[in-house]
């Protein structure tokens, strides 16, 4: 936990020594993006309409043995990405201003990324009751807010999805971008890529979202059922009743009939994003635009929380949004411009999308069982709702793997 006069400081360094906080306040409650490693507070200054979020995870050093969350990108490499999108996109993330991940001789215990939320002004109080999550304001939204809404942002997913990369996997940080590296996995399925787990000068494998995207679910496995060390917070085989060589014989079959290689141009895909990281404006009524009924206020997406810690240059049928029975009809109409597309359109796409839920519910079970080692326990309901459906779901997907088609 930051304190006021450490993001003082941390402001001070950006905007000078003439400008006041006046209160910091933790974000919590973020459902699926929730990591354990990474903490966000959203800051208020005094006669500022400037407002500023403060990203930060603990420093590790550099003699340390303790290994980083694989599926969990740092905050050097989030900074980037975030800067990548705004320059490449319209899509409303607060962009990095200013970052220190030495810790200063000791002037901090953490790194730390300071962020511009984009168009929004600020009163006392942080965020304000005019712009609010999606998540707390969906019930009060009307059908057309609410389609407006989400029209937009199916057009921000698409954008998304059209910055590309030249590889396939985590976004790294600047110093890596050249080489990206690979986890040594010995027990990973994956084709012979020229020395995958091995010490190579260049990781092929991310060349291919097959090999990538099966290492990655297989770092999960390893975590969650303690093959690399870590205590097991979750039994999947004991509790949640998964027999893990069972699901691995199912991914043999998938990767036989090469089930993710379809994917040839990797796109920036957000994961975790769900409707608490949607911050949505609210113009007063007299304000509201002429395509809003008179009785309603004009509701826009403001801006969405830089929870972009679990990205990857991967699949777009891989996002949360798209989780059956999902996406919404608005949504699908943003994403395509209209024009009345789809993303599952044969059966195998269907399996894919029951692999990516697999992956997104283990992926919620890491980052608890993170939290649990680390001593930070997300305890909002939101996050508990979602670490129940991930134990409720695994189960199912897998068992809907048994006769799924890989055609």
């Amino acid at each position: 936990m930051v304190t006021l006069q450490e993001v003082q400081d941390i402001v001070s360094r950006h905007e000078g020594g003439h400008v006041s906080v006046t209160a910091v306040i933790e974000i919590g409650n973020i459902g699926f993006s929730y990591t354990a490693s990474t903490r966000a507070y959203d800051i208020t200054l005094a006669s500022s309409p400037t407002h500023y979020l403060l990203l930060t995870s603990p420093l590790v050093p550099d003699d340390s043995d303790i290994p980083s969350p694989t599926s969990t990108i740092a905050l050097p490499a989030l900074s980037a990405l975030l800067s990548q999108i705004v320059s490449s996109t319209d899509v409303p993330v607060p962009k990095p201003v200013a970052q220190d991940f030495s810790g200063q001789q000791g002037r901090w215990d953490f790194g730390w990324l300071l962020v511009l939320v984009p168009g929004c002004s600020q009163t006392s109080g942080g965020i304000t009751n005019s712009t609010s999550s999606l998540a707390s304001l969906r019930s009060t939204l009307s059908p057309r807010q609410l389609a407006r809404i989400e029209l937009q942002l199916g057009t921000y997913l698409r954008a998304l999805h059209s910055v590309t990369n030249d590889w396939f996997g985590r976004p790294a940080e600047p110093a890596k971008l050249k080489h990206p590296a690979a986890p040594f996995i010995p027990f990973a399925f994956s084709v012979d890529n020229g020395g995958v787990g091995q010490e190579t000068e260049e990781d092929w494998s991310r060349y291919s979202w097959q090999d990538t995207f099966v290492l990655m679910l297989e770092e999960l496995l390893a975590e969650l059922t303690g093959a690399d060390g870590h205590t097991v917070l979750f039994d999947l085989r004991g509790e949640l009743g998964i027999d893990v060589e069972e699901l691995r014989r199912y991914l043999s079959r998938a990767i036989g009939a090469f089930l993710f290689d379809d994917v040839e141009v990797p796109g920036i895909i957000w994961v975790t994003g769900n409707e608490a990281d949607v911050f949505v404006s609210l113009s007063p009524l007299g304000n509201a635009s002429t395509e809003s009924q008179d009785s309603e206020a004009g509701a826009d997406i403001a801006y969405l929380l830089p929870t972009f810690s679990h990205t990857l240059w991967g699949d777009p049928l891989m996002e949360a949004w798209f989780i059956p029975p999902g996406p919404s009809q608005a949504i699908n109409e943003g994403y395509f411009g209209g024009e009345g597309g789809r993303l599952i359109v044969f059966p195998r796409h269907k399996t894919k999308r029951v692999w990516y839920t697999i992956y997104l519910a283990l992926l919620v079970l890491a980052e608890e069982q993170r939290g649990h080692e680390t001593g930070r326990v997300e305890t909002g309901g939101e996050h508990r709702s979602k670490v129940e459906w991930a134990r409720e779901i695994l189960p199912t997907c897998v068992q809907r793997l048994k006769d799924a088609p890989c055609y």
